[in-house]
């Protein structure tokens, strides 16, 4: 619930955003605030994509999707990136041809005022999540001051330094769509936890009594959690009622780690002799 309630959020401040560095864009008549304006424009649908995949990745798991839908939000991400490279491009392509041609800049103190407010409103929401895409919208939040910065340098300079402005904002769009999408690819790919993640699943499960020792532990993410398979090695003098006993400890232990959504518990009997 408070992800549906920070994406919605989201999705009201940058269609305000948009319609305020579009306005400012006209009043100036200059592309630096019209290529910020577009950006926050890629805002607004990130976040609509973001609203939609955390609705649909909190459904429950069915027949057909018996893990869940926990992937929904790694797919969004990197739609957004798909879509943040066209704009890019977009941006470049009109900036690069606008440095060629002869444009007055209006310095306009609304202009002005409106990029500050859009400076600062992003500075306050770019705060870190754990989520695949809302981890991509602090990254944005973040990028977005930075853009907002040579906007408003851009239009106060004037002249050509206006369209290099935003030529360099879609720049930055494009590095920013690539980052996100190759992050988010990892999650689709079934990219390996971090170290701390494995060696927190080791510990718990070596703490269990009857468990001699570990092997063939393997992990990765499914969309935003993480899926374990483990073999753990017990006394193979031990009957099957206990060593299945020992296996769903090592299950539960494992999965009540946070990020763990799964573990698939192998038992391995050894010998223990003299």
């Amino acid at each position: 619930m408070r992800k549906n309630y920070l994406t919605r959020i989201g999705i009201g401040l940058s269609v305000i955003l948009f319609g305020l560095k579009l306005w400012a864009s006209i009043l100036a008549k200059s592309m630096a605030l019209l290529s910020d304006a577009l950006n926050s424009f890629l805002d607004v649908f990130s976040y609509s994509a973001i609203h939609i995949s955390v609705s649909l990745q909190d459904k429950q798991a069915d027949r057909n999707h018996p893990f869940g839908h926990r992937r929904a939000e790694p797919i969004a991400g990197f739609v957004i990136a798909i879509f943040a490279a066209l704009l890019g491009a977009t941006i470049i392509k009109d900036a690069f041809l606008g440095i060629f041609e002869e444009h007055v800049v209006i310095r306009n103190i609304i202009a002005v005022d409106v990029m500050i407010f859009s400076i600062v409103s992003n500075k306050i929401t770019a705060k870190k999540h754990h989520s695949p895409a809302l981890e991509a919208s602090f990254v944005d939040s973040r990028n977005d001051v930075f853009a907002s910065l040579v906007a408003l340098l851009g239009m106060l300079v004037g002249g050509y330094w206006d369209h290099i402005a935003g030529l360099l904002i879609g720049i930055w769009i494009i590095y920013s769509g690539w980052a996100l999408g190759y992050e988010n690819l990892h999650y689709l790919m079934g990219r390996v936890p971090p170290d701390n993640i494995v060696q927190s699943i080791e510990k718990e499960v070596l703490q269990i009594p009857g468990v001699k020792g570990i092997n063939d532990l393997r992990a990765h993410y499914v969309g935003d959690v993480v899926h374990v398979e483990l073999h753990i090695e017990v006394d193979e003098l031990l009957n099957v009622k206990d060593a299945h006993e020992i296996g769903i400890a090592a299950r539960d232990r494992v999965e009540a780690l946070p990020l763990i959504q799964k573990a698939f518990i192998h038992i391995d009997p050894i010998f223990q002799g003299n």
